[in-house]
């Protein structure tokens, strides 16, 4: 099934994702923007390593006009090239953290941001209009015989340009620091390829590279607690402070220590929101998943935490009209840092190394100073569409019984926050971008507790 989302589409490529699916959503992105603008858009255009991502480009291609491409990159690269080359908007071919047989598109905003809520629906509807028409008819209608007719396709090249800008971008955000423990990178043959180069032009030292061989997927594409199990050797046998994974379009990051532990998403924000917060004072924006352990570092200096859906679009939008100094999604590890308006996995895993450089601090000793908090995390899947809306009434209706303050966000389609006590909650949401999945997400200063509290939540459904 085609997932179509304020996040973009996804499918699986061949099945659900097909080249004439591309074509047309492009043809109404762009045609969305013609009217707005009275001329063609500038669109940049980059992609991850899947290997149906060229073929999927090939066919991009064939809807627009006026094209920078970009070649491979991480979407925080993409984003910066939307602002940095001054274009009308952006789109990216990638499924981000989706296994390696799905694909997808997501369509960014003018200053590089992901496409807003009411853009992205508008693009849904348009695509549906025209989604039924045959393939040779599009193509002889709208791309060769059609409106299109008579217009000049220029592309342009930019891949090591942009990667020089993306280096410069990163080194203003983070600043110089002299790396002086060994880090292993897996970047799992994905768009974190690029690495390679940014840690050249950066002249950072003791970062060994590993599976990046473009589109050469040896673990699961998703880095989690299992797929990243086998660098815990990696570690040891290397003599590393640790190893991290990216997923394909390197806005996640996964931290593993010598001794096995996954460092919590959660811990890693902590980190550089204690740290960016030292300097700068504002309100961290998070969204309504994330640990309470992040409102008690924002406590220690005086600040603000803002909560938010779960959609980094929301995240982004709020720390605008906040001016905030920083924020991001917890779960997965990927910080916001203005100006940049994504995740970026990259950015993260350079600011840890700069304030482990600046504190002359492990990364465990860091993560020792921080207040203990617990998160566990479990996904469901449904083998039918579930009512959603009867599914959060019985919900709301158990836990209201049991005296549970109960925080919702987004609608019916967002998040359902069980307040158990001052610091712990248990949190509910369908995905948006993976069919019939539930994910529940448990967050206290015990971890018993918070074992119980998922417990609970799957025994109810």
């Amino acid at each position: 099934m085609l997932v179509q989302s304020f996040s973009g589409i996804r499918g699986i490529y061949g099945k659900d994702l097909t080249e004439d699916t591309v074509r047309k959503y492009a043809y109404v992105f762009s045609q969305s923007l013609r009217d707005k603008l009275k001329r063609e858009p500038t669109v940049v255009v980059g992609y991850d390593t899947r290997k149906s991502s060229t073929t999927l480009k090939n066919a991009l291609l064939d809807s627009l006009f006026r094209v920078i491409d970009v070649g491979i990159m991480p979407i925080a690269a993409v984003q910066l090239a939307v602002r940095s080359y001054k274009a009308d908007c952006g789109i990216v071919i990638t499924a981000s953290h989706n296994p390696k047989r799905y694909n997808g598109l997501k369509f960014l905003d003018k200053d590089g941001a992901v496409l807003r809520p009411s853009a992205v629906d508008k693009v849904i509807k348009g695509f549906g209009q025209i989604s039924k028409i045959k393939e040779d008819r599009f193509m002889d209608k709208y791309i060769y015989g059609g409106e299109l007719e008579n217009r000049v396709k220029r592309v342009v090249k930019s891949n090591m340009d942009l990667i020089h800008k993306y280096s410069a971008f990163l080194k203003k955000t983070v600043g110089t620091f002299d790396n002086k423990r060994k880090v292993i990178l897996d970047v799992n043959g994905g768009a974190g390829i690029v690495l390679k180069e940014i840690i050249a032009n950066l002249h950072i030292h003791n970062i060994k590279l590993i599976n990046n061989k473009k589109g050469e997927f040896k673990r699961a594409i998703e880095p989690n607690s299992r797929s990243l199990k086998y660098l815990e050797n990696v570690v040891k046998k290397q003599g590393a402070e640790f190893a991290a994974g990216f997923d394909c379009d390197a806005d996640r990051v996964e931290v593993i220590l010598r001794d096995g532990t996954i460092v919590d998403g959660n811990q890693i924000l902590a980190l550089i929101a204690d740290d960016i917060l030292s300097k700068k004072k504002g309100t961290v924006v998070v969204n309504d998943a994330t640990s309470n352990l992040i409102r008690g570092i924002a406590e220690r200096h005086r600040c603000k935490v803002k909560e938010v859906e779960v959609g980094e679009i929301n995240v982004v939008d709020e720390m605008l009209r906040l001016k905030s100094p920083v924020g991001g999604e917890g779960s997965n590890g990927g910080i916001i840092i203005p100006p940049s308006r994504c995740r970026d996995g990259i950015l993260s895993l350079f600011y840890l190394l700069k304030i482990m450089d600046s504190s002359g601090k492990s990364l465990r000793e860091l993560l020792d100073e921080l207040p203990v908090y617990y998160s566990v995390q479990k996904k469901v899947a449904f083998k039918r569409k579930v009512d959603i809306r009867l599914f959060r009434a019985k919900l709301k209706s158990y836990y209201s019984r049991k005296g549970y303050k109960i925080n919702e966000t987004g609608g019916i389609s967002g998040g359902l926050k069980i307040l158990v006590d001052n610091d712990s909650f248990v949190w509910f949401r369908f995905s948006k971008t993976e069919a019939n999945l539930l994910r529940i997400i448990s967050d206290s200063t015990s971890l018993n507790s918070c074992r119980k509290m998922i417990e609970e939540a799957v025994s109810l459904l």
